[in-house]
């Protein structure tokens, strides 16, 4: 190396950088054992797929105050403004919370206490979408529309794929349309207390850290981890369910993530997770 090449190398710049990818890697490491563990608790008590989801609800509380030391808010909104709603805003948490009661009132008919208490964790999701929602400016928006529109695609993609290689699509319309009005409104409230908040609003936080840049690794990393994440829940549909869930999801997970940098409002992943995921149940029995 010549002299001057070695001027180009400031004092302390090579320690700055080692220090940084170490932390990058610490960082991956403890979020890897986090999901690790929520995995592990899975598979050993055998939960089905409302046990495991509620699982979470106590993981994320304790990562985010002991591992990322934010306030809980800060999981909706990046930049955590107090918790204020007004009369129209508290109507619209009722109105946002009736489909997860009807769904707890249904669990609690069926003698089914996970669904009962998803129900009721939908319903405190209720107050987070609120809270999201009533922050979004234009951009938060148009990233919104752009995340949905390219993630829905994807989904349907592979599931309209799926069902013409399994048996082809039945043409029922009219149930597609009723599954996705359904889904829409079970799903928006939840996933502001479940999966966007853990993955998206915990996790990549954490996993992003004061890193300059998109910082594309990180990105793709924990949303591989969402993917492996499901495993527990859907092991009995086979082996191939191991690539597909981790390729679908980091493809996906990847688009989330960017809206959830870019606008600091889980909504913006939020509205597009609950889209996909009615998406998928429409062309399910489509």
């Amino acid at each position: 190396m010549s002299a001057e090449s070695k001027d180009l190398i400031r004092p302390g710049e090579a320690s700055v950088s080692i220090t940084a990818v170490n932390g990058r890697l610490l960082r991956a490491a403890v979020v890897t054992l986090v999901i690790g563990g929520y995995m592990g608790l899975g598979v050993a008590f055998q939960l089905g797929a409302e046990a495991y989801l509620l699982l979470g609800i106590p993981i994320t509380i304790v990562v985010q105050l002991l591992v990322v030391r934010r306030p809980l808010r800060s999981f909706w909104l990046r930049e955590a403004p107090p918790l204020a709603f007004t009369t129209p805003w508290l109507v619209a948490i009722v109105v946002v919370a009736i489909a997860p009661a009807v769904v707890a009132a249904r669990g609690a008919r069926e003698g089914d206490l996970a669904l009962v208490g998803w129900g009721i964790a939908s319903m405190v999701g209720a107050v987070g979408a609120i809270y999201s929602l009533r922050a979004m400016d234009r951009d938060a928006v148009r990233s919104t529309v752009r995340t949905s529109l390219i993630t829905g695609a994807v989904l349907v993609a592979v599931m309209v794929a799926y069902r013409l290689i399994s048996g082809g699509l039945t043409g029922n319309v009219t149930g597609a349309f009723v599954a996705a009005a359904i889904s829409v409104a079970t799903y928006l409230p939840v996933v502001f207390v479940l999966e966007e908040v853990l993955f998206r609003g915990v996790i990549d936080t954490y996993l992003h850290g004061d890193t300059p840049g998109p910082d594309q690794a990180s990105a793709l990393y924990g949303s591989a981890l969402w993917g492996l994440w499901h495993l527990p829940v859907a092991l009995a549909l086979g082996i191939l369910t191991v690539p597909y869930l981790v390729v679908v999801h980091t493809v996906i997970g990847y688009f989330l993530v960017v809206s959830w940098r870019k606008t600091g409002n889980l909504a913006a992943p939020g509205i597009a997770h609950a889209v996909i995921d009615a998406l998928r149940n429409a062309v399910a029995v489509l």
